[in-house]
């Protein structure tokens, strides 16, 4: 029986209503022979929290090659509380031997973060201190619209950040719509790297929740593929380990038995002890190969992985958010009748995971939806929606409105049966 209510700010570990767009920027001079990193610019500068003695582990978290293009990838650490992301997001540029970042940001704004990093770059290379203290107090002092405010504004906002000699602005990104090719970096390069074969494979290791390691040698395809996970299993949310840059000093991490999502420099991952990693799914970006013990996808059933191959293919020629969709609409296939769990308990509605697989008992696809409800995400999942239910603050997004559309084709496709059924008595 589910209790302990959670909301939507637990259930998807986002914080929703943040006092800053940031905590802290920093510009850290590249460390030489392991020596202690240089802070070259910190604001705000009274700015005092842990992170700042390990922020040169995640801007630089293993010994990078000779590289004259600059990188972007993000790192992500837990707030206080252990349990909501705290984002951070770096451009590292092996010419100015520096790299910049923001650190604590709870906004999932990867788009944004790095044209604000390459907008920051340019006017701090310009050498004037006074352009760049202008620019990061008008964006950590910029108060974005509460989510109630953008959605009544048709999920648009324009971010605008002044300076003395020029006004920058950013398009706020509108979390509720289905990522995109052309609009989601993470998701297109994670398309791009790895191919909807993978992809496919992935997105089963995810659902059973599997120990899931992605090496590479850049740092911006780890962030990519770790953070498009996050994409796949729409509307769940990962509520296990997720770290898509590992530094090299917690380079034991992979060892632990519960379930993570890791991403890896190949130059660490070259030095781990493989034995000791177990039953790790390893997909390697760079060569485009998947090392696992388990075959998830055969678990599934047969005729949802016919119409998922089908719809990727198709969703290939049609671009936008088709190819998110798909696996959306997998979703609402799978876990979209959640209602049948729900019960009154103590006058007060409920929901109860036996009484939801009931309806499978003696079915094929037992084993499969019985493995699924009992992961962390479907339990979070179930908590928040009912607690959604009970508040009468259920959103229509886009995933209850998948529901709503392959509802409306079964009644469809049953009228029609019954019609020709009709003509022959």
């Amino acid at each position: 029986m589910a209790s302990n209510f959670v909301t939507k700010e637990i259930e998807s570990r986002i914080k929703q209503s943040p006092d800053n767009s940031f905590e802290v920027f920093l510009e850290i001079q590249q460390p030489i022979n392991k020596e202690p990193p240089e802070i070259l610019i910190k604001y705000p500068d009274d700015f005092s929290d842990q992170i700042l003695k390990t922020a040169a582990n995640f801007a630089y978290p293993c010994q990078m090659p000779p590289d004259d293009q600059s990188e972007h990838f993000t790192f992500v650490v837990l707030d206080s509380t252990g349990a909501l992301f705290r984002f951070g997001y770096c451009r590292r540029s092996s010419r100015e031997s520096t790299c910049l970042f923001f650190v604590d940001s709870y906004y999932p704004w990867y788009e944004i973060f790095y044209n604000v990093l390459n907008d920051l770059s340019q006017i701090i290379n310009s050498k004037s201190a006074t352009e760049v203290e202008a620019f990061l107090s008008s964006l950590y002092n910029y108060k974005v619209l509460s989510n109630e405010e953008f959605q009544k504004n048709l999920g648009k906002e324009r971010i605008e950040i002044h300076i003395p000699s020029k006004t920058y602005y950013y398009m706020r990104p509108d979390l509720d719509k289905l990522p995109s090719m052309l609009s989601n970096r993470n998701f297109s390069v994670m398309f791009s790297r790895l191919g909807p074969d993978i992809m496919l494979h992935l997105f089963a290791y995810l659902l059973f929740e599997r120990r899931i390691l992605f090496i590479s040698s850049k740092l911006f395809h780890l962030t990519a593929c770790a953070c498009g996970c996050l994409c796949l299993i729409n509307p769940m949310h990962w509520q296990n380990i997720f770290v898509p840059i590992l530094p090299e000093s917690m380079a034991n991490t992979p060892q632990c038995s519960a379930p993570y999502i890791i991403g890896l420099h190949s130059s660490i991952y070259s030095n781990l002890n493989k034995s000791e990693l177990g039953d790790v799914v390893v997909i390697n970006i760079d060569t485009r190969t998947v090392e696992s013990q388990y075959n998830d996808l055969n678990l599934f059933p047969k005729n949802l992985i016919r119409q998922m191959k089908k719809d990727l293919q198709q969703s290939l020629q049609l671009g936008g958010d088709h190819f998110a969709r798909v696996f959306l609409r997998t979703m609402a296939l799978i876990i979209g009748n959640y209602g049948s769990g729900f019960v009154i308990k103590n006058n007060k509605l409920d929901f109860d995971r036996d009484v939801y697989l009931k309806q499978y008992v003696g079915s094929d696809i037992y084993p499969f939806m019985s493995s699924i409800v009992n992961t962390q995400m479907f339990e979070q999942f179930s908590r928040y929606r009912t607690y959604a239910q009970l508040e009468r603050d259920m959103e229509i997004d886009e995933f209850e409105l998948e529901v709503k559309q392959i509802d409306q084709t079964k009644k469809v496709s049953h009228v029609k049966k019954r019609s020709n059924f009709e003509q022959f008595t």
